[in-house]
């Protein structure tokens, strides 16, 4: 819940009373970031490699309470990032484009990026919005793919919007439920890349994020072990029923010797 304090006052003055009382003692208003607030967002922005987005404060524990309270209001929260902008000019500056020029659809999507980006090793491509069926629905928003293989090995989902407890707060956070039911259904069938779901909880605590996407790298690994043995296994058998069928096969053109 907000500050008891009211933003407009009916009366005549147009001011509240409480708000002239915290001018004169030249104190921040209520719906400003204070230092602690700053400090703790400047923490966080470096750990990601991005400013964090409101709806993360939620999980951010006791710290964050009040910046959670600012991030009810899209000009709250905008005049924070400015104020940490002004107070830690060296820090990420709030946006969809990550440190090494790539556009993404989502800030929640540049937390995770900027994280993997510096994770993935040399044996795995990391690329953006892989379409693994005709349909957007099926579009995730991460893929893990060999470098020569264009099929993701992993894919990753971010839900920029919701925790991994899926408690909405709006239609729009069911209807996001709603479509990454269908992905994970889809992404069960037999052949179909792996998926990893990483959630706004995971996003909100750094360590958690960097434990997230080592495991889905990890996965991602395997799975080209995996699929070089099959391939290899193939291979071997499809051979050896070649040279099985070749001599079952009557000689032709041969001469016949007396």
């Amino acid at each position: 819940m907000r500050y008891q304090t009211s933003r407009h006052h009916t009366g005549s003055h147009g001011v509240s009373r409480a708000i002239r009382r915290l001018r004169h003692t030249r104190r921040l208003s209520p719906w400003d970031a204070t230092d602690e607030d700053l400090q703790f967002m400047a923490k966080l922005t470096e750990r990601l490699g991005a400013p964090p987005v409101s709806n993360m404060m939620r999980y951010c524990g006791s710290e964050a309470r009040h910046l959670d309270q600012l991030g009810e209001s899209l000009g709250d929260w905008r005049r924070m990032l400015e104020a940490l902008a002004r107070h830690y000019p060296e820090l990420p500056r709030s946006g969809q484009q990550a440190s090494d020029g790539t556009t993404l659809d989502s800030a929640p999507e540049r937390i995770v990026w900027e994280t993997l980006v510096q994770m993935v090793p040399d044996e795995l491509n990391l690329c953006c919005h892989p379409l693994l069926e005709e349909g957007r629905y099926l579009r995730s928003d991460f893929g893990l793919c060999a470098p020569d293989g264009e099929i993701p090995l992993l894919c990753i989902k971010v839900m920029g919007m919701l925790g991994s407890d899926r408690i909405c707060r709006a239609d729009v956070e069911e209807a996001s439920l709603d479509r990454l039911a269908a992905k994970q259904d889809w992404f069960s069938q037999p052949g179909r890349p792996l998926l990893r779901v990483i959630w706004l909880d995971m996003m909100a605590h750094p360590d958690w994020l960097e434990a997230i996407c080592m495991e889905a790298i990890e996965a991602a690994v395997a799975q080209r072990v995996c699929n070089r043995r099959e391939r290899r296994t193939s291979g071997r058998r499809t051979s050896a029923r070649g040279a099985e069928q070749g001599r079952q096969l009557p000689l032709r053109g041969r001469t016949r010797e007396y």
